[in-house]
């Protein structure tokens, strides 16, 4: 066989994963450029906030956001898993809108438990083998479905 057939073998038969890698590369690029255009001395208006550093937590929401948004493309809805997804996102977002908002943890602590009341809704696939063999039948495993 010849190296390129061996190559072409190997690489995924479509071009979206890439795509699901663009966000995140995305955002840690333009993180680079933003700290070094201040290095620079251009003024950036949010690093003057004694929380920019929340800012860095956002990139993190990224990911499941994509995630989320990968998974509508695919099925054509939005599904238990692509739920999930969006519910990380939104868990990362409440986050860093705490420190970038300076909001009062003692007061918003009750989103969290909301939250958390969602993700019990919510079923993401479990992919371990012990609970493979001991659910054998009960649906394929590799889809997320919501809870009875």
């Amino acid at each position: 066989m010849s190296t390129v057939a061996a190559m072409q073998d190997q690489q995924p038969e479509s071009g979206h994963h890439h795509e699901y890698r663009l966000f995140p590369a995305a955002a840690v690029i333009a993180v680079g450029v933003i700290f070094l255009m201040s290095n620079l001395g251009v003024k950036i208006p949010f690093l003057d906030n004694s929380n920019w550093w929340a800012w860095l937590i956002l990139i993190a929401a990224l990911q499941p956001l994509a995630r989320a948004y990968e998974v509508f493309r695919e099925r054509g809805k939005v599904d238990a898993q692509a739920v999930y997804s969006l519910l990380v996102a939104a868990a990362i977002i409440l986050v860093a809108a705490m420190f970038l908002l300076g909001l009062d943890w003692q007061v918003w602590w009750p989103l969290f438990v909301i939250l958390g009341g969602l993700f019990t809704l919510v079923r993401k696939p479990c992919r371990s083998r012990y609970w493979h063999r001991r659910h054998r039948g009960y649906g394929d495993a590799g889809d997320a479905t919501f809870r009875h």
